[in-house]
């Protein structure tokens, strides 16, 4: 008996074979519309969001000293539908508007990437209202009074949220609630890292 069911659904799929294809390509099609709708609709909400973005990263920047930098959020179409969608998505920059955007990551200085970085995350944080944001130094390649501008911007972002930094520019650190010194011990080798009390802080800070 379980011989015969086997070769009677065997037998089936053999005869069935053809309308069985033309309704998963029926199926296929419904699909692949539908997923196109989808991607339609993302594509128009990136292309809204990303004059946006562009406005509110471009105003930060201006804070950090880069009054006359260009942001640009590009929204490109893929070469297929994608789990994202059916968008390629580059970040194009400026510092000068001499020169027309070009993709960031190929005309940015280390500390020009280091503060759009700041940008984007902190706006970001803001939109996802994410809970906890860690900047591992952040402020890299930058000094001075855009130091200090950049402390002020983390300090803004950690009033709604729990803000973790590492730093080595004093500016930054004075603007933190709560301070841990990270040191190696010469004598095991190791990491430690120990909660600084208010006249700790002060010295270490100084030492920066």
């Amino acid at each position: 008996i379980a011989i015969e069911k086997d070769y009677g659904s065997k037998l089936g799929i053999i005869v069935d074979a053809d309308a069985e294809l033309a309704r998963l390509e029926a199926e296929v099609d419904r699909c692949r519309e539908a997923a196109e709708k989808s991607a339609a609709k993302l594509t128009a909400s990136r292309s809204k969001a990303a004059k946006g973005l562009a406005e509110q990263t471009e105003a930060m920047l201006a804070r950090l000293g880069m009054e006359h930098s260009t942001f640009v959020g590009h929204i490109g179409r893929a070469e297929g539908l994608m789990a994202s969608g059916a968008d390629t998505v580059n970040f194009l920059f400026s510092s000068s508007p001499k020169f027309s955007p070009q993709p960031l990551e190929k005309v940015a200085s280390g500390g020009e990437i280091s503060r759009v970085m700041l940008c984007l995350k902190a706006l970001v944080a803001d939109k996802a209202d994410m809970p906890t944001v860690v900047f591992d130094e952040i402020d890299t390649g930058i000094s001075g009074r855009i130091a200090d501008t950049t402390g002020q911007i983390i300090a803004e972002l950690s009033e709604g949220r729990q803000v973790v930094n590492i730093t080595h520019l004093p500016q930054v650190a004075s603007k933190g609630d709560t301070h841990f010194r990270v040191f190696k011990d010469a004598a095991d080798g190791r990491t430690h890292i120990e909660l600084l009390s208010p006249e700790e802080r002060v010295v270490e800070i100084a030492k920066m």
